[in-house]
């Protein structure tokens, strides 16, 4: 019969490939996107909801944020560059579109904005996502606040120690 998860993802990249031209003109977009759907695909059996689709993207950042942090950075610059290039006089080059993402993930401020359908939605989705993954992958990793009420405890014994009267 096959591999269930490659059916799944073989179905979700035909539904991928099927949405993706209100996504955009090119070709090379709606590969990007049905590569995307087979990525969140694989791995796993039978279809593929909503909710599996939640629950794989909160392990994947609970597992790494750097890694996921670099993948929605790169991915998204790919795709946006894919979606505004020959459209977007201010999207000439990949890098171009690494920076308008780059600052997508934070403050937002650049020279740069999406001018064609699929790039405005990427940039949606960059904006919402992106900041609290970015915050993700710079707070305290985990123990790392036992760790810190260790040292205060050492410290505050060695205080005590100091005030002691000999």
């Amino acid at each position: 019969m096959g591999d269930p998860s490659a059916l799944a993802a073989r179905k979700i990249a035909q539904h991928a490939a099927a949405a993706a031209p209100s996504l955009g003109r090119d070709e090379r977009l709606r590969g990007a996107v049905a590569l995307l759907a087979l990525g969140l695909a694989a791995g796993g059996a039978g279809e593929l909801s909503y909710d599996q689709l939640k629950q794989r993207c909160r392990d994947a950042m609970a597992r790494d944020p750097f890694d996921s942090l670099a993948v929605m950075l790169l991915g998204c610059s790919y795709l946006f560059y894919q979606a505004e290039h020959g459209e977007n006089p201010r999207c000439a080059s990949f890098l171009d579109a690494l920076l308008f993402v780059s600052t997508c993930l934070s403050g937002g401020y650049a020279d740069r904005f999406a001018q064609t359908a699929a790039g405005k939605a990427i940039a949606s989705f960059v904006m919402t996502m992106g900041p609290s993954l970015a915050a993700s992958r710079l707070s305290a990793p985990p123990g790392a606040e036992d760790q810190g009420q260790a040292i205060v405890e050492r410290l505050d014994g060695i205080l005590e120690a100091l005030r002691a009267p000999r």
